[in-house]
């Protein structure tokens, strides 16, 4: 869950997300996962 300007809600993310999120420049949330997929 994102806010208006694109940054997280939360500072927890739990389990694996996918690669492409780091090329829609959800930098943020690849950031806090602890293994990116």
């Amino acid at each position: 869950i994102i806010d208006q300007k694109g940054n997280p809600k939360g500072t927890r993310v739990f389990g694996a997300i996918a690669e492409e999120l780091r090329g829609l420049n959800f930098t943020k949330i690849v950031s806090l996962a602890p293994e990116v997929l």
